[in-house]
């Protein structure tokens, strides 16, 4: 999927948004202007004519807990529903929007419907009596294109490829082995964590694989890691940005807090092995050095980018994650969610080009990475290697429907192939 961004829409005071705005408005403030009332309408001139659109949010939600915990969102463009959410923290959103739907007429039309919309002088502490929804910061419109992927090679949206019957770890590996040809130390090199927790990690190290990653042991926002995804990290491994904490029970374990992109990870280093001024020299060392290795294999594009998060994410969060690392490579990022009724473990499904769903039966809890499912990420990663190979030169329609008898597509019929 190659992107570029067509427009920038800033709210602040000092953007450039009054002539996109429609009604539902507040006034703009420093960074930005607040949706009001029920819904809020953004207008855009002709579009041209590119495969599809991508229209990013830069949102933060007016919310007062425990009273009113999130804002609905939903947004239409020309009258058709592309995406809703429910918010609870700044988030960036992304709606993909057909190219057909984009130049339905001579102008498009972006409604953001916000029925949870509350007067802050309605709870302690405010005088305000607007109607606040979401704020937005900043919008941005995106050409998409899959020019580099030939028909060949374009797996449809909606395919699937399903996994075996719950079995024991020896016929997981088993079958994994023979799904993919891989040993399973080279199943799991085939991946790169791109962090939320360590259990992505443990999962490789069960597999006897130690990969060195940038974030296969660290933890940070969404926000975070697209920002870093942006701009290479810069900075990133600048000595006064790290600060190692001794953290734990007994045996205290230096843990890495680093500022610039808020890192935090584990170095299984421990109190009497190292003194805080070395630990921070040789992680100053160690983080320049895995931000080279990690743009490095961006841009070769031959690993597949692993994404979790246990707390549940949306395709409208996930987006803009899919859209940073292909600004870079086209590059297949797998997103791992629970499983679902019709999406049992082990599932693998072709959200967009590029853009894999897998189902796992469980997460680790957050108080132990340890337990984790390790048939579940088995089944996961083998199903996604096999259709990430799909994706490769060399690949054709036929060898899509033979790949394996367990590939279909999605009950509702998209990308049938």
């Amino acid at each position: 999927m190659a992107v570029e961004c067509d427009l920038t829409i800033s709210f602040a005071t000092s953007g450039n948004s009054l002539g996109f705005l429609g009604g539902g408005w507040a006034r703009s403030e420093d960074r930005f202007a607040w949706g009001v009332g029920a819904e809020s309408h953004l207008m855009f001139p002709a579009m041209d004519p590119v495969d599809d659109y991508v229209l990013t949010l830069d949102v933060i939600p007016f919310v007062h807990p425990p009273e009113l915990s999130t804002q609905r969102l939903i947004v239409s463009v020309n009258d058709v529903v592309v995406g809703s959410a429910k918010l609870s923290r700044p988030t960036l959103l992304a709606y993909r929007i057909p190219g057909g739907l984009a130049r339905r007429s001579d102008r498009m039309v972006v409604t953001l419907q916000h029925p949870d919309a509350a007067r802050p002088a309605d709870f302690p502490g405010s005088m305000d009596t607007r109607h606040l929804a979401v704020a937005v910061l900043e919008a941005k419109i995106y050409r998409v294109t899959d020019r580099n992927r030939t028909a060949a090679t374009r797996l449809p949206a909606g395919l699937i490829l399903g996994g075996p019957n719950k079995c024991g770890d020896d016929e997981g590996a088993a079958w994994a082995t023979a799904h993919t040809g891989l040993t399973l130390p080279q199943l799991a090199l085939q991946f790169e964590s791109l962090g939320e927790n360590c259990e992505f990690g443990l999962f490789q190290r069960c597999c006897d694989a130690e990969p060195l990653g940038l974030l296969r042991f660290s933890s940070t926002f969404m926000r975070n890691l697209i920002r870093g995804i942006d701009n290479g990290f810069d900075g990133l491994g600048t000595p006064e940005t790290i600060e190692p904490r001794l953290e734990g029970e007994s045996r205290k374990e230096y843990m890495i807090h680093e500022s610039i992109f808020g890192l935090v990870y584990h170095t299984f280093v421990y109190e009497d092995q190292r003194s805080v001024w070395l630990m921070r020299e040789q992680e100053s060392a160690r983080l320049k050095f895995l931000r080279r290795k990690f743009m490095e294999e961006l841009q070769a594009a031959e690993k597949i980018f692993v994404y979790k998060f246990s707390a549940g994410t949306t395709l409208e969060e996930v987006l803009p994650l899919h859209m940073a690392l292909n600004r870079h490579a086209e590059v297949t990022l797998l997103w791992v969610v629970l499983a679902e009724r019709d999406r049992p473990a082990g599932t693998v499904e072709v959200i967009v080009p590029g853009l894999l769903k897998g189902y796992i039966d469980r997460f680790a809890p957050d108080d132990n990475a340890h337990d984790l499912s390790y048939n579940g990420w088995l089944r996961v990663c083998a199903n996604a290697c096999v259709l990430g190979r799909l994706t490769r030169p060399g690949a054709n329609d036929r060898v899509v429907r033979d790949a394996d008898p367990l590939l279909r597509v999605a009950a509702d019929g998209s990308g049938a192939c």
